[in-house]
Formats: C-alpha cells, sequence, structure tokens
C-alpha cells in the first residue's frame, strides 16, 4: 500500500513543475525548450499510465482477497479513486484552461482617447528628501536638486539622529555623532545654496525614523518626497525596504524612490 500511494503522487508532482518550467513568464530564458516539452509531457504521461495500471491491479487484488467484505473496498477505493483522478485532470488541465480563457475569454482593455489629456501637470514647489547620513544621500539630493531648478521649488532636508542619547535627551543631545550629523547637513545647505537653491534642514531625534518622515511630512505638506533606497535583494528590502515601505502606505505624497 506504501509503494502503492508513493507511485500515486508522483503525477501531483510531475505535471506542476512541467507547467511551472514550461512558462516563459515565470522562467524567461530559461523555460523549457519545445522538444524538452515533449519528452516531459510524454514522461508524464508514461507515469500516470502505469499509475493506473498498478491502481488497477492493486485493487483487482484487494477485492480477490477481501471475501464478502468486496463491498466495502469498493465503497471506499471508488469515491478515493474519482476523487484523486478529478484532481489530477484539474491540475494537468487548468493552467492550459486559464490560458485559453486569458487570451480569448476576456475583452480586451482599452483607454478612453482623453484619459492623458485628462491628467493634471505636477508642479513641484516644495520637496522632501530624508536624509539617513550614507552614500544614498547623495543619489537622492542629486535628483531633488535637479527638480528644485526646474521647478523653482523648496528642498526640506530631514535627518532623524537615532543614537541613544539622542532618544533620552533629544534636542538636548550633543555627542560627536549628533555634532557630525549636523555639520554633514550644514555643508549640503551652503552647497545647495550656492546653487541659488532654497533649501532648509531639519535635524529631529528619536528612535522611529519612519514616524519622524511621516510626521514632518505631514506638517509641510510636501508635492514630492525623495528617498534613496538599497540595491541589494537582502529579504527585508524585498519591498522598497524597511524605511520606504511604511512611509509610503502612510503618506499620500508621490515619492520617488532613487536607487543608489
Amino acid at each position: 500500500l506504501s509503494q502503492v500511494i508513493l507511485s500515486m503522487q508522483l503525477p501531483f508532482a510531475v505535471i506542476p513543475l512541467i507547467h511551472f518550467t514550461s512558462d516563459r513568464a515565470k522562467m524567461g530564458s530559461f523555460c523549457n525548450r519545445a522538444w524538452v516539452r515533449v519528452l516531459a509531457w510524454t514522461t508524464a504521461a508514461v507515469i500516470v499510465g502505469l499509475n493506473m495500471r498498478l491502481v488497477i491491479t492493486s485493487v483487482s487484488d484487494w477485492l480477490a482477497a477481501a471475501g464478502e467484505y468486496r463491498w466495502l473496498i469498493l465503497a471506499i477505493v471508488i469515491p478515493v479513486a474519482a476523487g484523486l483522478l478529478l484532481l489530477l485532470g484539474w491540475v494537468t488541465f487548468e493552467p492550459f484552461l486559464s490560458h485559453w480563457f486569458k487570451w480569448f475569454g476576456r475583452p480586451p482593455v482599452t483607454l478612453p482617447e482623453t484619459a492623458a489629456a485628462a491628467l493634471p501637470t505636477p508642479i513641484y514647489r516644495r520637496i522632501l528628501v530624508p536624509l539617513d547620513h550614507t552614500n544614498l544621500d547623495r543619489a537622492a539630493i542629486a535628483h531633488a536638486a535637479a527638480m528644485a531648478r526646474q521647478y523653482q521649488a523648496k528642498l526640506y532636508l530631514l535627518h532623524v539622529e537615532e543614537g541613544v542619547t539622542s532618544q533620552i535627551y533629544g534636542a538636548l543631545a550633543s555627542t560627536a555623532e549628533v555634532e557630525l550629523g549636523r555639520q554633514y547637513l550644514d555643508d549640503i545647505v551652503k552647497k545647495l545654496g550656492a546653487e541659488a537653491i532654497d533649501v532648509e534642514s531639519v535635524v529631529v531625534h528619536s528612535s522611529n525614523p519612519k514616524n519622524e518622515i511621516v510626521r514632518y511630512a505631514r506638517e509641510i505638506s510636501p508635492d514630492l518626497l525623495v528617498m534613496g533606497a538599497h540595491g541589494h535583494t537582502r529579504f527585508k528590502d524585498l519591498i522598497f525596504g524597511d524605511t520606504i515601505n511604511p512611509v509610503r502606505h502612510a503618506l499620500d505624497v508621490p515619492i520617488l524612490i532613487v536607487r543608489g
């Protein structure tokens, strides 16, 4: 019985695997070629055929040995076999049917001709740029400065001090790290001012930069938020990162995400 069950589960693993590896949207250049698909489906058909023969043979042996309890075997085997057969059919043909309905069963989506003309032209007057004193700041400031020149906008630079001293003493905190952060912002303000860009810098002290960015954005009501993002793909950065993702959900403001 254990060997029968182990053999019967093979089609339920092999067939979805063939569907998955034959899907160009998922596999890209690694998608199965035509000859691989032919061999794969031929192998799957052989496996299904051998399994059906195994089931018929095994059930026949059970019925022969059951004697007067044959009705019990039939009452159990027939519903289970029918259910498994239906499930296997669904696993096999559902992707083909979904693909067919996608292309032939749904009307094409068309946009009205006036859709583009009805869009308002964005005007940026206040641009908020949160800075975290990393290499991401350079790219974010470069993009924000370019837009500030084009729209004659004002830049608001925000830096959140997260150190233990800042969390306890707030604005009264005075450490080498805090002073370095202030000097860092002052240098940026001077360089942008030399390029005739209107800029204002703010330093806040908190253990939660995400909340401070949201709070300050609601205070000044910016027209655009520019944030730097890492280019790596660690788990915490799957969806823009652990700071950008909460901020974009909390604010109804256009956000420009600049990869560093």
